[in-house]
């Protein structure tokens, strides 16, 4: 540091922050109940008892002129817990043999507002939108399915199962579909050898995985709508994770829809559904016609709440950065109790 600098700063008091690897961040959740959490936190705010500020949204296009990201999810949970993710991600990324997304996770002290911790979020984050389908899944009715489809087999793919199966038996038969052969193939290994009792079929093509199906996840990294409303059996639960997959027809003709912030969707034009909704095509609000039938968290505080309809069932969750920072907390807490991670001294 050069010596004008140097001599003008007064000797500041040692800082530090807790950093976690991605293998420390693992063994963490392994002791926690991530579904839990979220639970808790999406209750929370459905109640009211969180804070959930705009996201920060920079987009560009790489070198390769692909669709290339940098988004940041602040947000606070029960006046107690603060922090803020951020997640960046290139479609070309598995081109290179890296993961479509990853960035860090953040805590914030509540009084100094200082960064605490960091850690890495790639599988933190897909873990927390597992956790938001597995809780939409259960909500819905639909926690003995038996027939189940998967559209897109990367990380996401690989948690939502993971996680599905860990809370039912009921499964009998997983449908996958990838346009990357390898990577659908991979995924069907993964599961033979971890569930030898699943029948695990690879489609040729997305209507084909579809059919017949009590769930089907949309889990890829499509921008634009491509299902047609006959593709879908009549009481299917599509969980469409996606920014794309669903058409509007489909959206619109939903018998319920169920979502996790309408703020945020309306707020967001890259969304087809706040698009729908802007356009006055699908009401914010419960009514005869197309429209949200209910957040996530009013199905979870009650079960018995709306009513099943005709036809087939969306949830469509945004992803809220809450429910990120509720999990940031319980990692850094699980952290500190068993030891976990490096001291990194700031100051």
């Amino acid at each position: 540091m050069s010596s004008w600098l140097t001599g003008a700063l007064a000797e500041p008091e040692p800082e530090s922050l807790l950093f976690l690897r991605r293998d420390e961040v693992v063994e963490c959740l392994e002791d926690c109940d991530p579904v839990d959490i979220v639970r808790g936190a999406l209750l929370a705010h459905g109640a009211g008892r969180t804070s959930l500020p705009g996201e920060a949204y920079l987009s560009w296009d790489n070198g390769k002129g692909a669709y290339t990201r940098s988004i940041g999810m602040p947000g606070a949970v029960e006046d107690r817990d603060y922090g803020m993710k951020i997640i960046n991600a290139s479609v070309t990324n598995p081109e290179l043999g890296m993961e479509r997304a990853g960035g860090l996770g953040l805590c914030f002290d509540r009084e100094t507002a200082r960064v605490t911790a960091v850690m890495e979020v790639g599988v933190l984050s897909a873990v927390r939108t597992a956790a938001v389908s597995t809780l939409s899944v259960e909500a819905a009715g639909r926690g003995t399915a038996e027939r189940v489809a998967v559209v897109g087999c990367g990380t996401q793919a690989r948690l939502h199962l993971a996680l599905l199966l860990s809370r039912t038996d009921t499964v009998r038969e997983i449908a996958l579909f990838d346009n990357r052969a390898a990577t659908a193939e991979a995924l069907a290994a993964s599961l033979a050898s971890r569930h030898p009792a699943l029948k695990v079929t690879i489609g040729s093509s997305v209507p084909e995985v579809m059919a017949d199906k009590d769930i089907v996840y949309f889990l890829t990294t499509a921008a634009e709508g491509y299902v047609l409303r006959s593709w879908i059996s009549p009481g299917t639960l599509l969980v469409n994770v996606s920014l794309g997959d669903l058409t509007d027809d489909v959206l619109v003709n939903a018998g319920s829809l169920y979502i996790d912030d309408l703020d945020l969707i309306v707020d967001n034009p890259r969304r087809p559904l706040g698009r729908l909704i802007n356009e006055g095509r699908i009401a914010p609000t419960a009514t005869d016609g197309p429209s949200v039938t209910a957040t996530i968290a009013q199905l979870l505080a009650d079960p018995a709440g709306p009513g099943p309809r005709d036809g087939y069932v969306v949830v469509n969750p945004f992803g809220l950065g809450v429910l990120d920072v509720a999990l940031f907390a319980a990692v850094r807490a699980q952290a500190e109790k068993t030891g976990r991670g490096q001291r990194l001294r700031l100051l």
